[in-house]
């Protein structure tokens, strides 16, 4: 039987001619058939959604999941419904998808403009015209329900402590774990559960997973962060406060609780654990997602957590294109389908044949290849080191230059100096890249440095790419480093990836006085071919020349999600050659094999 506070409603609408069924009413249980599409015009980057919820499927919200400290969450759950079954019979014992989300879990894909006055970006799916469309009822960022549970699973969304339909106080993202702990013990004791709970979702609902698995509650056998660990928004060596996004101040999270908490609770704590730390008590199977296109909000974290967890069986699924079109893609939702047919229902063990790391080879904005590979950095990189020098603005791999040289710029405008290098033969390039400057703030005592690393065509024209903090205009790669806060962790660093050390002490330098720094620039994966161009641009603002005007989210092309506050006056200068052995390293990787 359902575990229901109230009596349940049951809404027998049906047929495509009625009118959608709306989901921000509580407390009831809904059934349809599905929808009628909204029309797009030609100017929308998006598919238009579908509104409803697919045959087959009963919906059942606000059921309350108790804690341990006897506060009840509020939760959605969707479940297989088998012909002429009555409602709330349990006609069977399914695997369970979970998701905990920080924006509520009555917000739906379809009501972004009923909310918000206007279309959320990522409605709909993007590259292929039979990819699934993302139903109009699908709760913003989870996994879509009218996908994943006439396939046999129970998906089931909840709010969390403080959120949304859910009472209690919020006390952090880092304090979830024993709630979510909890909702999946409860979930898996339920008679319509095989015991089997699974998590996936993207972004906070992504970062939260990382908390839930490290608590590790004994039903939980699988989970899928989709583009998000913990703590990564927060990672711009340095830089910041971040000022966009500011979150729940662009989005309000409803918080309208569907019944009281009780008189006295004893919520969790935040676990303050080092993300490292966390990810080394992870052992459940994992699918995690890193993209090339999250730079500046995500991506770090996502290819450290697949490099960190100790999980035995793990996948990087790697893309460079829209964060929200691809997770509802096709090819990605089938990958995540045989991984949890496997760890949740033992029926289809091909996801044990995937090799653990798929990647995206970016030629332009919409043309890449895949290869596969046994880890991440790929096993068979070969990091070749390209020297800067200042005299002609070139990255050579002649070794350092033997005349010293200096460029400045202006740190507080838009203006840059750039260093390149043109490649004599098609040239892939996949994984991290690491920046050593030797440089110098000729007025002031600390400078914020951004890097942009861009591909540039036989023309010398911009290839651009796909980004969430820059739709469709991203370049390569981003880099960012406060020069106070250029402390190395020696242990973690490697040739290609320098870590910085972020509890250090501040080291502020002398006016004018040139110093060493090591710049990590986020993972990419690009192929230059014979007669184009990497350029590494070195600026004071973020992206360089280009002004971009600061929207959370961002929706069209000279946008950008990302702003960051910064402390720059006057000019910095670069020192290149002699003494001064500023450098790029860089991952070339040999061409694929054909295949047969």
């Amino acid at each position: 039987m359902w575990n229901s506070r109230r009596p349940m409603t049951e809404d027998t609408t049906r047929g495509g001619d009625s009118e959608p069924p709306k989901y921000a009413d509580t407390n009831r249980a809904t059934r349809c058939d599905g929808g009628r599409a909204a029309a797009t015009e030609s100017r929308d980057v998006w598919e238009s959604p579908v509104e409803g919820v697919a045959t087959g499927i009963s919906k059942e919200t606000d059921v309350p999941i108790p804690m341990r400290d006897g506060l009840e969450l509020a939760g959605n759950v969707y479940r297989p419904e088998e012909p002429g079954e009555e409602f709330g019979e349990v006609p069977g014992e399914y695997p369970v998808i979970m998701e905990f989300t920080g924006w509520g879990k009555d917000i739906y894909w379809g009501q972004a403009q009923e909310l918000f006055g206007e279309q959320w970006p990522g409605t709909g799916v993007g590259y292929e015209p039979w990819s699934p469309p993302v139903a109009h009822s699908c709760t913003f960022e989870s996994e879509n329900p009218n996908f994943w549970v006439p396939h046999g699973y129970v998906n089931i969304v909840v709010d969390g402590r403080g959120f949304g339909r859910s009472p209690g106080e919020f006390a952090g993202f880092e304090a979830w774990g024993r709630d979510m702990y909890d909702a999946i013990e409860w979930a898996a004791r339920q008679p319509w559960s095989n015991g089997k709970v699974g998590m996936s979702g993207v972004s906070i609902l992504s970062i939260l997973q990382y908390y839930a698995a490290e608590a590790n509650p004994p039903h939980l056998e699988a989970i899928c962060p989709w583009q998000g660990a913990p703590d990564d928004l927060y990672r711009h060596g340095g830089i910041g406060p971040v000022t966009s996004p500011t979150s729940t101040d662009d989005f309000p999270v409803p918080n309208d609780p569907a019944w009281p908490a009780p008189e006295e609770t004893n919520p969790p704590t935040p676990d303050p654990r080092s993300e490292d730390e966390l990810f080394a008590e992870i052992t459940q199977p994992a699918l995690i997602c890193g993209s090339w296109s999250s730079h500046g909000l995500f991506s770090r974290g996502d290819f450290r957590a697949f490099r960190n967890i100790a999980s035995e069986d793990k996948w990087l699924y790697n893309h460079g294109r829209e964060k929200w079109a691809t997770f509802y893609e096709t090819e990605a939702q089938a990958f995540r389908k045989r991984f949890f047919d496997h760890f949740l229902k033992g029926t289809d063990s091909r996801i044990l044949d995937e090799k653990p790391v798929r990647a995206e080879v970016r030629d332009s904005l919409r043309s890449w290849s895949v290869r596969t590979a046994d880890d991440f950095p790929l096993p068979e990189t070969q990091y070749r080191t390209l020297h800067l020098d200042g005299t002609d603005r070139s990255l050579t791999d002649r070794g350092t230059p033997a005349r010293a040289s200096a460029v400045s710029y202006d740190a507080t405008t838009t203006d840059s100096v750039a260093f390149e290098h043109t490649f004599e033969e098609e040239t892939a390039l996949v994984g991290y890249q690491g920046l050593k400057l030797w440089v110098a703030p000729e007025d002031a005592a600390d400078a914020d440095l951004f890097v942009t690393v861009r591909k540039l065509d036989r023309n010398g024209d911009e290839v651009k790419f796909h980004g969430y903090s820059a739709p469709l205009a991203h370049p390569v790669a981003l880099g960012f480093l406060r020069l106070s806060h250029r402390t190395l962790n020696a242990a973690k660093s490697t040739r290609w990836e320098p870590f910085l050390e972020r509890d250090a002490d501040p080291e502020p330098v002398e006016p004018g006085d040139p110093v060493a720094c090591q710049i990590p620039i986020r993972p990419s994966g690009t192929r230059y071919r014979e007669g184009e161009t990497l350029q590494v641009e070195v600026s004071g603002t973020l992206f360089g020349h280009e002004d971009m005007t600061e929207t959370y989210p961002a929706r069209k092309r000279g946008e950008t999600a990302l702003g960051l506050e910064t402390i720059n006056e006057g000019e910095h200068t670069i020192h290149t050659g002699g003494e001064y052995d500023s450098r790029l390293v860089i991952p070339e990787v040999p061409p694929e094999p054909p295949t047969r």
